[in-house]
């Protein structure tokens, strides 16, 4: 395996990102894996998945939607919006089907939290999408339990929100709120025709498992639902990360 870091273009602006390179000839087949809110290419959760993936024969790329926290990608995370964010990844579908190296009728996509959001919500509108995997998705956009998603009067007002994070601090408009309650991710759902596998945790204090729960009744071949017990939204807890990261890779495996 190996990793190397590229871009790509979007909204005319550079998109940072890695390739995870299986060992071996291609063409791969190739997953396209979508960070969550405020998350990116540093999370170690992200790069064990990659990892794993790539160890199993699947080339895998992951991008930064936005400029913080990691400095690869130019559009400002204070712009952050789910539309902005589908425009992104049709950007980086594109990417991956253009390299050599990949199998471009077995393209596989993943995303968690808010990227579980965004891959929901994409998947039914490219046919070349053959699988997708939902970790700890949002679909009731405005229901989340973190305050991020909260609908706060004085946010609206102040057209601005300070989100406080690991890694520092950025301000966020509230357009993202706006725009993300335009979204019905069900709807989506129920005209996506590739494989689903949706996963999520028993004990997630971010996203209500519930919400996994109502994702399976919109999939239109009732794929497949697993509830890990134990595991919170970014799997740290009881070492479930191992688990959900098997998921991931038996279901791509079997799909592309």
């Amino acid at each position: 395996m190996k990793v190397k870091q590229t871009f790509f273009t979007s909204e005319n602006k550079k998109i940072g990102g890695f390739l995870y390179y299986p060992s071996g000839e291609g063409p791969f087949p190739a997953v396209v894996f979508v960070h969550g809110f405020s998350g990116g290419t540093h999370e170690l959760k992200n790069k064990q998945m990659c990892e794993a993936l790539a160890q199993a024969g699947i080339l895998v790329f992951m991008f930064d939607f936005y400029d913080k926290p990691n400095g690869l990608s130019d559009i400002s995370i204070s712009d952050m919006t789910v539309s902005l964010q589908l425009g992104v990844l049709r950007h980086a579908v594109d990417f991956v089907c253009a390299l050599k190296d990949v199998d471009k009728v077995r393209i596989g996509l993943t995303g968690h939290s808010l990227g579980g959001m965004t891959v929901m919500l994409y998947a039914s509108s490219d046919s070349r999408i053959k699988a997708l995997v939902v970790q700890s998705g949002l679909s009731d956009f405005g229901q989340s339990r973190s305050t991020a998603f909260g609908l706060h009067a004085d946010w609206e007002k102040a057209g601005v929100k300070l989100m406080e994070r690991s890694w520092g601090s950025f301000l966020l408009k509230y357009v993202f709120i706006e725009d993300g309650l335009k979204h019905d991710v069900y709807g989506a759902l129920d005209k996506t025709q590739c494989p689903v596998l949706v996963f999520h945790g028993d004990e997630d204090e971010a996203i209500d498992v519930e919400q996994a729960y109502k994702q399976k009744e919109h999939l239109k071949y009732k794929d497949k639902l697993v509830i890990i017990k134990g595991a919170d939204h970014c799997y740290k807890k009881n070492e479930t990360l191992p688990v959900a990261t098997q998921l991931l890779v038996d279901f791509m495996k079997e799909k592309l």
